[in-house]
């Protein structure tokens, strides 16, 4: 960003407004849905506590700005470590976008379709235009075949950086000194 003698300070917040907003919403978005899951799992929310950088969206984060998206992506994330499971696997979400953008370039065969639906609904982004009503049909025909791709789109969509490395904690979080589970 470069400014010259007349920018405004207005301009100049407008800018980085611009250029930074999406990523504070992304960040608001995470922190919302990790205390409604901490509140979930009492029993895991230290863990959950510490799973912020699991939340970043990798290659699809250009995509999750919107509201919706990124805190069905956050949820599934949150819910895996709140059973303990493999946060590396892609989310329904991120297959979602995936078939989206190959979409853009051609159409989706009736499994791809079939498995864009089941994803859709899994995610619980809003059924537009009964989306996901057509998908008891494809699964009656095709379930099979769109559990395996489904498999095969969560490896593609594998994230082998989203896993929890070491959790070190003094103790608080948030400004609030706290019993952790991880504190020394």
């Amino acid at each position: 960003m470069s400014t010259t003698t007349t920018d405004t300070a207005a301009e100049i917040l407008a800018s980085f407004e611009l250029s930074f907003g999406a990523i504070f919403d992304r960040i608001g978005w995470a922190e919302d849905e990790i205390a409604q899951a901490a509140s979930r799992y009492p029993e895991r929310a230290d863990t959950i506590y510490h799973s912020f950088s699991l939340l970043s969206g990798g290659d699809a984060a250009e995509r999750m700005s919107v509201e919706t998206v990124y805190r069905a992506h956050a949820r599934e994330i949150l819910e895996r470590v709140a059973h303990g499971q493999d946060t590396r696997p892609g989310t329904a979400v991120e297959v979602v976008i995936g078939l989206l953008a190959a979409a853009e370039r051609a159409p989706l065969s009736h499994e791809g379709f079939g498995l864009c639906a089941r994803l859709w609904a899994v995610a619980g982004l809003p059924d537009h235009d009964g989306f996901t009503g057509k998908l008891e049909h494809i699964e009656a025909l095709h379930s099979s075949r769109i559990d395996a791709e489904e498999a095969d789109a969560r490896r593609a969509c594998r994230d082998d950086a989203r896993k929890l490395g070491r959790i070190e904690c003094d103790g608080w979080h948030h400004g609030e000194q706290l019993p952790c589970t991880y504190a020394a």
